[in-house]
């Protein structure tokens, strides 16, 4: 669809404003400018506007923190301003649409960037401990094969940490060469990090979260307001690319926000609340650390912070899941990679957040398959179980008799997890599980079925993000994955993630949190796919060509996109979105049911 024009005179608007100072603040233009620039909705119903008014907010207005709080604020008062100018239909509703951009893309920075910002504090802490950053300020330049025969250091791991530098604008790409970023904040970043406090080199979220268990009364309190105590320093540099005191705040916020969501208090977070209503023990500089953040008002919790506390926990968990990897940085950069490397515990709960709403989405595809065809089925499997948010939901809407429940997992802590929610009564009674079970290899799911003599023929199996977990994995390899469970006759329904490029990471800025969720994937070897073969970085081929080369239909009708990564149109296959939601059914179902072919991935991917 062609973008709405240019509704409002934005000269008109700013003339206007600064006669009557009714929007006193420093960034009122470039809002005004990106607030009037133009908005249409796309055919899957979200709302977009113009690249140009998307760079310039990404590259000229700071939306993170306090200052993603201050915008939500100025947008009140635009609205106040602009009841009392006489618009038209079209242009109020364009104004509207605009509206919803902005407040999701500042409620979507501030989500994303945390955990992003708490990766950046500690592989920049380890670069400048090693040199590294000495060196790129120095030169200008890195050459990842030169700097890793130089130093001794593992060449595929230092690839990994600057592609992920570049991927956050801190770092500039050209041929085969990293260079210092060319934005100006780049180089002051650069410049202003410092090795991290040896202190901090264990499990923080594990010691807020047990320092909170025990209302203050066990752990490091001393150590916990050292950690806690940062004040802001500088400027806004007014770009997307963070400066140091960001870093700083993510690096602290992420496990302060996860302590309360592991003792069951982030929900309790609302706004007009005071965290003290609820965790009367709280440290001043917990406090004073969530006032920087732009989450509280007068002691009390705003917008913003609400936002953050019923959304965060879900991204920050998945990647702080991986503090045993930073922890380990040096050492990875040394080649060493031996020890257990991610909190499974952590990473479990934090999965059940983040999939609940993308698992409502594949258990309405899977009743409407039901409708449609008449297709029936009497064994659920959940794979990557996690808590079984899948199998609750299920449970919930075809009940706990006729059905057969399997939850499988390779993790101990997974499947200890879903034990205990059974117990609870939250999952069914007749509900098995299947421990040690690598998704990369179904024949483990099918033998444990086989010798309980239940049929995995027609089974229904629901994975969320659980097949990039197959390590150091190969196009082929994907392909005989998929082929173990098509030929068993499994119904397959799984969410992943879209593996994305450094370009796509840098001209989203911080719409989507990406970039430290392939970081850590990278790291430990998981294989994260892109939505179409053609925007692989790898030579990876897409979810979607390796589970058809395995036999399976993807059915267009119910694979699910979630919203794209850029809140602009990119032409008809250039906007990605964050992830997607195949439905795959076996080829001899597929002809049963009339099927068509397996969907395109354009088709999959357009939007």
């Amino acid at each position: 669809m062609a973008i709405t024009a240019h509704y409002l005179n934005a000269e008109r608007l700013r003339g206007e404003l600064d006669a009557c100072g009714t929007l006193k603040d420093p960034y009122s233009w470039p809002l005004i400018r990106v607030a009037t620039g133009g908005s249409n909705l796309s055919s899957a119903g979200f709302p977009y506007i113009v690249e140009e008014s998307f760079r310039l907010f990404a590259d000229h207005v700071p939306h993170l923190f306090a200052d993603g709080t201050r915008i939500l604020r100025w947008l009140g008062r635009f609205d106040s301003y602009l009841k009392s100018v006489d618009l038209t239909e079209d242009e109020q509703l364009s104004i509207k649409r605009t509206r919803k951009v902005i407040h999701n893309m500042v409620y979507t920075a501030n989500i994303t960037a945390p955990p992003d910002l708490w990766l950046l504090r500690q592989v920049l802490g380890v670069h400048r401990e090693l040199g590294l950053i000495d060196i790129l300020l120095e030169h200008g330049s890195l050459d990842v094969k030169a700097l890793a025969a130089e130093k001794g250091l593992d060449a595929h791991q230092l690839s990994i940490d600057l592609h992920f530098l570049h991927s956050r604008g801190l770092l500039r790409l050209g041929e085969g060469v990293f260079h210092v970023g060319e934005n100006a904040a780049a180089r002051g970043t650069l410049e202003a990090a410092t090795p991290l406090d040896g202190d901090y080199r264990i499990r923080m979220t594990h010691m807020v979260r047990d320092w909170i268990a025990s209302k203050g009364r066990k752990g490091d309190s001393e150590l916990l307001g050292r950690f806690f105590s940062y004040k802001v320093k500088g400027r806004r540099t007014g770009t997307w690319v963070p400066d140091w005191d960001q870093i700083e705040l993510g690096y602290r916020l992420v496990p302060l926000v996860l302590g309360l969501r592991a003792n069951l208090l982030s929900s309790k977070m609302k706004r007009g609340a005071a965290p003290t209503d609820h965790v009367t023990f709280l440290q001043s500089n917990m406090l004073n650390l969530l006032d920087q953040a732009g989450l509280l008002r007068d002691g009390k919790i705003n917008r913003l912070g609400e936002r953050v506390f019923q959304r965060g926990p879900g991204p920050f968990g998945i990647i702080a899941a991986y503090d045993g990897y930073l922890n380990g940085l040096n050492q990875l950069l040394h080649g060493h990679r031996d020890g257990p490397w991610v909190s499974r515990g952590e990473n479990v709960a934090a999965s059940q957040d983040a999939n609940a709403k993308t698992f409502a989405t594949a258990n309405d595809a899977l009743d409407r398959f039901c409708q449609v065809t008449g297709f029936t089925y009497d064994v659920f499997i959940e794979h990557a179980v996690g808590k079984g948010e899948a199998t609750r939901q299920r449970c919930e809407r075809s009940g706990r008799e006729g059905i057969r429940y399997f939850g499988a997992d390779l993790e101990d802590a997974a499947i200890d997890a879903a034990l205990a929610e059974k117990e609870r009564g939250e999952l069914p009674a007749n509900m098995e599980f299947i421990r040690n079970a690598d998704i990369g290899h179904p024949d483990l799911v099918t033998s444990f079925l086989s010798e309980r003599k239940v049929s995995a023929d027609g089974a229904v199996m629901m994975v969320g993000n659980g097949f990039h977990e197959v390590r150091n994995q190969t196009n082929e390899q994907m392909v005989e994955v998929f082929k173990g469970y098509q030929k068993a006759g499994i119904f397959l329904i799984f969410t992943e993630e879209t593996g994305l490029s450094d370009e796509d990471l840098l001209q989203t800025a911080w719409n989507t949190y990406h970039a430290g969720f392939r970081y850590v994937h990278e790291m430990s070897g998981q294989g994260l796919r892109p939505a179409r073969t053609a925007d692989s970085r790898h030579g990876r081929w897409s979810w979607a060509r390796c589970a058809s080369k395995a036999g399976y239909f993807v059915q267009e009708e119910y694979t699910n996109r979630t919203r794209t990564i850029y809140p602009y149109s990119k032409g008809r296959h250039g906007n990605p979105s964050i992830s997607m939601t195949y439905f795959c059914v076996p080829d001899k179902f597929a002809l049963k049911y009339g099927l068509t072919e397996s969907a395109s991935e354009d088709k999959l991917v357009s939007s």
